[in-house]
This record gives structure tokens, C-alpha cells and sequence, in this order.
């Protein structure tokens, strides 16, 4: 693995995030359906929300793997 590829994944994980909560906040679900093109298809809000809390999780975990 090469030096600095773990900050370079939480950097666009934490970038990634950001997109998703200002969406989350900011837009309804055809909305962030029609602005993403990587990201899942969501049906409810809801859905979108819970993908949310997911890269918020998966991103805490990296950071407490690198303490």
C-alpha cells in the first residue's frame, strides 16, 4: 500500500459525506436521484438518509483504525 493512500481514501470519504448530508438536508429524493450518478438509487428519504449514516460509519471506523 502506498504511503498516504489511507488519508487519501478519508479525504474522499469525508468529501463524499459532506455531499450526502448537504443533499440529505437540502433536497428531496428525486432530487439527489438526479444530481448523483455513482451514488445508489433511493427510493424514500429514508434511504438516502441511511446511506448517509452508513459512509458516516464507515469513515469513523477508518479514522479509529488509524489511532
Amino acid at each position: 500500500m502506498r504511503d498516504g493512500l489511507l488519508q487519501d481514501i478519508e479525504s474522499l470519504l469525508e468529501c463524499y459525506l459532506g455531499d450526502l448530508t448537504y443533499w440529505c438536508n437540502s433536497m428531496d429524493v428525486r432530487s439527489i436521484n438526479h444530481v448523483t450518478a455513482g451514488t445508489p438509487e433511493f427510493e424514500h428519504a429514508e434511504d438516502a438518509n441511511a446511506h448517509r449514516v452508513m459512509v458516516k460509519a464507515v469513515l469513523k471506523e477508518l479514522r479509529d483504525a488509524q489511532d
